[in-house]
């Protein structure tokens, strides 16, 4: 509402005489006081904090000081219709639907948080009818079972060989090579996976200078955007950090095994080859089975790597969710719960359900399949 000078002039006359509880102008024209209150000076008003925090008015109408000279009237951003259940964003316009438990406008845009709703089997029919989400899946379910079983098989066999040739009693300086050896699993695996990311940048990293000054190319390849190459980037890393473990486990369980078994095997004419594959080999799955079974479950979940190394990239062009070709389902199920493209609680939790049961299936079967229970119970 504004005024002309005029009605300024009036307001002013009434003003000083003390209509309505108003004492007089000062030089800007703003009253003194107010009903016996005393106008707050400037300065002191300036370093209140507490002075945004005050409202004035009724509910409907509040008023809110946002700086020493500056207030206005507060009015809710979303308008709620009762008869058609939609919010409406008064500053744009936007009309937000309730799409299961979420308010959705157009282009995606979602109030949160949003509330309850049953669905049902929505969200597990989700990825198995939609093929924006059951082609990505199935990439990322088939990659993950390949990086669980190459984790293990390569780290159990880099720690088995070590431990083996350690084993030999010609072996000379096999304490501080194998001190040495023991280097990686000291460090902390979140600052390892940066080092390994470091050195495998396609610019600046070791690995590349390595390859191009080896084989004498320009540009060493790229180990981010290619999805095989980022696979294979992982698996290196991986091993790096898994050796050391099964380099320990397997020194104490060869050690278990009596030699009076490999000397009547080489009195009996059996070869090197044969005594590992048929002694030494069946032997120490007794003792070292399940621990495999649980690397096995470890790398089946292992986030740490995933996400710190690659983020899950390089990224799956047809996938309408944040997946990509080195995500594992725990990885893509963060990234549904808490990515950039928004909160998918729901189908991030059926896919979760979907990973225990997967692991549990896993893990029963592999069990059968070792005879680990057989064995206990035999020695019981």
């Amino acid at each position: 509402m504004t005024q002309t000078e005029g009605d300024r002039g009036g307001q002013a006359i009434d003003l000083v005489a003390g209509k309505n509880g108003i004492g007089e102008l000062d030089a800007e024209g703003s009253p003194m006081t107010i009903e016996g209150y005393t106008k707050m000076n400037k300065l002191l008003a300036a370093s209140d904090r507490t002075l945004a925090t005050i409202k004035f008015g009724p509910k409907e109408r509040t008023i809110q000081i946002s700086s020493p000279n500056t207030a206005a009237e507060l009015l809710p951003l979303f308008k709620y219709d009762a008869v058609t259940n939609t919010f409406t964003d008064q500053e744009t316009g936007l009309v937000y639907k309730d799409v299961a438990g979420t308010y959705t406008g157009q282009g995606g845009k979602t109030l949160i948080p949003g509330y309850i709703a049953n669905i049902g089997l929505d969200n597990f029919k989700k990825f198995v009818s939609s093929p924006g989400l059951r082609g990505p899946l199935i990439t990322i379910i088939i990659w993950n079972f390949v990086f669980a079983f190459f984790s293990v098989f390569l780290t159990f066999s880099l720690g088995l060989a070590i431990s083996i040739l350690y084993g030999d009693p010609s072996f000379k300086g096999k304490k501080i090579l194998r001190t040495l050896l023991l280097i990686p699993y000291t460090i902390p695996s979140l600052i390892t996976i940066l080092i390994w990311r470091g050195m495998f940048n396609p610019q600046l990293g070791v690995v590349n200078r390595i390859i191009e000054s080896v084989f004498h190319v320009g540009n060493g390849p790229d180990w981010f955007l290619d999805a095989s190459l980022a696979r294979i980037a992982i698996l290196i890393v991986n091993l790096w950090l898994g050796y050391p473990y099964f380099m320990l486990i397997t020194s104490g369980a060869l050690q278990s095994i009596p030699n009076d078994i490999y000397e009547a095997s080489e009195v009996d004419g059996a070869s090197p080859w044969m005594r590992f594959y048929k002694i030494t080999l069946p032997l120490l799955l007794v003792s070292v089975g399940p621990l495999l079974i649980a690397s096995f479950i470890f790398n089946f979940n292992n986030f740490n790597l995933i996400y710190a190394f690659a983020g899950g990239g390089p990224p799956i062009p047809t996938a309408t969710t944040q997946a990509g070709y080195t995500d594992i389902l725990i990885s893509y199920v963060y990234n549904l719960a808490f990515g950039s493209r928004g909160i998918n609680y729901g189908y991030a939790s059926a896919i979760s359900l979907f990973v225990f049961a997967v692991v549990a299936v896993m893990s029963l079967l592999q069990f059968r399949f070792t005879n680990m229970w057989e064995e206990v119970g035999e020695n019981v």
